[in-house]
């Protein structure tokens, strides 16, 4: 889940992408506190079956003071916004509005939009969060409105896969290469996304832990740990976490042997 901000103040907006649902709020006094994403969805990430016409999405509003809420489905891309988006899945209704301490079910329809039938497709799920403004506040008053736009996962995926999504920590596939910096390379054959948390190595007695993208099925990618340095026949371990369907961790090891630069 992904969190960005959009500050306002006579005409000035801009967005600043974050890792997580974290904001800080910048009053005018000089102070800085702490903000967060205050409509907040019950789940971490949405799985819509292909055949499924309809799923659904329940919100929170943590906030102490209403919100009007925008939503749609696009490409997750930073700069995008609702009448540009292309998605096959439409968010409905497309703007309400909570009040304090409200809850309410966002309806994901499901248009039928061709994808690719042997593997499951990312969309992002866009939550923009604008807070009602005071209506005694005086009318030349200098005030910063703080705009949240949260970002969620929502996979399609086709039905009649060849293997289920659990299996993806023991289907991932590891190498380690190199004698300078450990060079870990992954390949996911499966169709399903393998969202990582951090990967921890072991080499030599020394050990690292580094963040990895997402990995899109049947796709590859390297992580090179600059700590790491060891020679060929060296056992490498690997520990490693992905987030399930329900969005909790699950763990995976490997026990691998250091190959040469170029093997």
């Amino acid at each position: 889940m992904k969190a960005m901000i959009s500050v306002g103040r006579g005409g000035f907006n801009r967005f600043v992408r974050l890792g997580r649902a974290l904001l800080l709020a910048i009053p005018l006094a000089g102070t800085i506190a702490p903000a967060f994403a205050g409509v907040t969805p019950e789940v971490s990430r949405v799985i819509v079956h292909a055949k499924e016409n309809e799923t659904s999405v329940q919100l929170f509003n943590l906030n102490d003071y209403p919100v009007l809420v925008q939503a749609w489905v696009d490409d997750g891309a930073i700069d995008s916004v609702p009448q540009d988006a292309k998605a096959p899945i439409i968010a409905l209704p497309p703007i309400f509005r909570m009040n304090r301490g409200e809850q309410t079910s966002l309806r994901l329809l499901n248009t039928g939009m061709p994808l690719p039938a042997d593997r499951e497709s990312l969309f992002w799920l866009n939550l923009y969060e604008i807070p009602a403004t005071r209506a005694n506040e005086a009318p030349d008053a200098q005030q910063v409105t703080v705009m949240m736009r949260t970002q969620l996962k929502v996979f399609v995926r086709p039905d009649g896969l060849r293997e289920q999504a659990d299996a993806l920590p023991g289907r991932l596939e590891f190498s380690a290469h190199g004698t300078d910096r450990l060079r870990l390379d992954i390949y996911n054959p499966t169709p399903y996304h393998a969202t990582f948390g951090k990967i921890h190595a072991k080499l030599a007695g020394a050990d690292e832990a580094l963040p990895v993208e997402m990995l899109a099925p049947l796709s590859r990618t390297s992580v090179v740990f600059d700590k790491l340095h060891g020679v060929p026949g060296d056992d490498v371990e690997i520990a490693f976490a992905l987030i399930d369907d329900d969005g909790n961790p699950v763990g995976g090891e490997r026990r691998l042997k250091l190959a040469a630069a170029g093997q």
